[in-house]
């Protein structure tokens, strides 16, 4: 949810200005704040538990992580929240409130939060719609049962935004689905409580699979498909669930394709891949590796510039697959505007062969006759002006070149259309 403070500190400086106040230092003032609204917007950044360490998490793990986020200077790239998930809990107390788990975070939650927060990052924090929460069953992690929200959703919701001063929730649905609850019913209540308690968290809705299109005006961002894996059938298969879901998407709301697994296993292409597809469909980025022993591979592919640009931009259209010629796939979004005649486009090789990928300017929306010019996002390459009517790259296996193409949008392009493609 956007700071309600952004709105009310814009007024108050035009308001107070005057005829002494430089005009540069009033523009940089708003430009400023313009920048801080556009962050707590744009998808959300950062670092979360559960790929690696699923309930096997603890103070010092978390503190590792967001020490080591600081020392890579992943700040400066746009990650900025550290989101503990499933495996925090210590039960709860006499009056029913939640504990953190003594063992695993002896200094407690909160604390816990400040520290997080003393290092300029944003905190994060996991709870279920039901009774119980995931890992209870499937972690055998006996101790998130009676931990959901359910029965207890201002003293939890309370406890967890306002008392141990958590920016960002997950609400996971594994008790929800137990208890045979109305997903849109249930997921709205907590956002309204969320809003009135704590309206500035950011509020995820996990439910395995897109809920629907009533998501899109209660939740910040909603899962659309089950838990990711480290492999390249998963990523796949969640780009594929996605695929169709590009309409849905809005500046300040998005659909959510999972953590990422960049740099816990998967081969160097895949991994670009992997991250140029989040990038591209404008999903959270919300690294699951382990951040104190990253490999330079990896740390080249998490802060690639240019991809993350795409991913944060204000101008929020989902990319589409325009194109699918079986294992080779085109996919595009325009920057700017639907009219701009800046468009990103993704060649993606789902074989495991390199394969050559021809492709007509018209079908991203363009008009080659004018003219037009290329940049490839991962090789940093620029290529002069061209005129031909299609390109032809090669994409490596499981792999992807992405191009930004600067030229003249065609009249009535495919980005004005809502269709189904």
């Amino acid at each position: 949810m956007v700071n309600k403070l952004i709105v009310p500190t814009v007024m108050f400086l035009l308001a107070s200005c005057n005829s002494e106040t430089p005009k540069e230092e009033i523009v940089k003032e708003i430009s400023e704040i313009q920048f801080l609204e556009d962050q707590l917007k744009s998808p959300m950044m950062g670092w979360a538990s559960w790929n690696n360490y699923r309930v096997n998490i603890s103070e010092e793990i978390i503190k590792s992580q967001a020490d080591a986020m600081v020392r890579l200077n992943l700040q400066d790239a746009g990650y900025r929240y550290i989101n503990i998930d499933d495996g925090y809990f210590g039960g709860r107390d006499a009056e029913g409130n939640i504990l953190a788990h003594t063992e695993r975070f002896p200094g407690g939650m909160k604390a816990l939060s400040a520290y997080i927060h003393e290092k300029n990052l944003y905190a994060g924090i996991y709870t279920d719609a039901g009774i119980n929460t995931c890992a209870s069953y499937w972690d055998h992690d006996t101790i998130g049962s009676g931990m959901g929200l359910y029965g207890h959703d201002e003293q939890d919701l309370t406890r967890l935004l306002n008392d141990w001063d958590y920016d960002f929730l997950k609400v996971d649905w594994c008790g929800g689905e137990w208890l045979g609850l109305d997903e849109e019913i249930r997921y709205t209540e907590i956002g309204e409580k969320i809003r009135e308690i704590n309206p500035k968290v950011k509020y995820n809705v996990c439910r395995w699979q897109f809920p629907g299109k009533w998501v899109t005006q209660v939740a910040d961002s909603w899962r659309i498909s089950g838990d990711i894996s480290n492999k390249f059938e998963s990523i796949l298969k969640i780009i594929d669930l996605n695929a169709g879901l590009w309409k849905y998407a809005s500046y300040g709301h998005y659909n959510d394709m999972d953590m990422l697994q960049v740099g816990r296993g998967m081969s160097y292409e895949e991994d670009k891949t992997h991250f140029s597809m989040w990038c591209m469909m404008q999903s959270p980025l919300l690294l699951g590796n382990d951040l104190t022993s990253i490999s330079d591979e990896t740390l080249e592919i998490i802060t690639n510039k240019d991809l993350i640009a795409l991913n944060q931009s204000s101008f929020v259209y989902q990319a589409r697959r325009l194109v699918d010629q079986g294992d080779l796939e085109v996919w595009a979004k325009p920057l700017i505007s639907t009219m701009s005649g800046k468009v990103a486009v993704a060649l993606l090789n789902r074989s495991e062969s390199p394969q050559e990928l021809t492709f007509a300017l018209s079908s991203v929306g363009l008009d080659a006759k004018a003219g037009y010019s290329l940049k490839n996002l991962w090789t940093k390459e620029s290529f002069p002006t061209d005129a031909q009517v299609e390109i032809t790259r090669e994409v490596p296996g499981h792999g992807v070149v992405v191009l930004e193409i600067t030229g003249k949008s065609l009249p009535f392009n495919v980005f004005q259309f809502k269709d189904e493609k």
